[in-house]
């Protein structure tokens, strides 16, 4: 995957205002801001034009592009609006009926997933919405071995 960092240094032409505001509208449904920041806070969709535009292959940006604008379609027929105009709830409604009747179709997951990837590869995403914690659990150094003692799995070379 492209660095955000160079995606940042040589900025991707936009795309069209309504494409734009549809990609905004996704992230936020997808991913909305809570007590944390949401994709639209973390930049997702501004990664995910420079993607279309400096990564995907043109097969990839084509389905792409074709998804975003069934989207939209499913937002006019559910609502009587583009997907970008809708109400956070309108949009999440119309978005889990779309989930569920394309959830199958490989662009779709591919698409979808990217928004989740480019998401969590964020600094906001990766910091404050995740947590890391480089050995959970408690430390118990002095724990008693009996005989129903279960040891730990792993590889033995002996």
């Amino acid at each position: 995957m492209l660095p955000a960092s160079a995606l940042a240094a040589n900025p991707a032409p936009a795309l069209p205002a309504p494409q734009m505001a549809l990609v905004k509208a996704l992230a936020d449904t997808y991913i909305p801001r809570t007590d944390t920041p949401g994709a639209v806070d973390a930049g997702v969709p501004a990664l995910f034009a420079a993607m279309l535009a400096k990564w995907a292959a043109p097969a990839t940006r084509t389905a792409f592009l074709a998804r975003l604008d069934a989207i939209d379609a499913a937002g006019m027929m559910a609502k009587g609006k583009a997907f970008s105009k809708l109400s956070a709830k309108d949009r999440l409604a119309v978005l889990k009926a779309y989930d569920a009747a394309n959830f199958s179709a490989p662009d779709y997951k591919r698409m979808r997933d990217l928004f989740l990837i480019l998401y969590y590869n964020s600094e906001p995403g990766a910091t404050q919405e995740l947590r890391y914690e480089h050995a959970p659990g408690a430390f118990e150094p002095s724990l008693p071995i009996t005989s129903e003692t279960r040891a730990w799995a792993g590889m033995s070379f002996f």
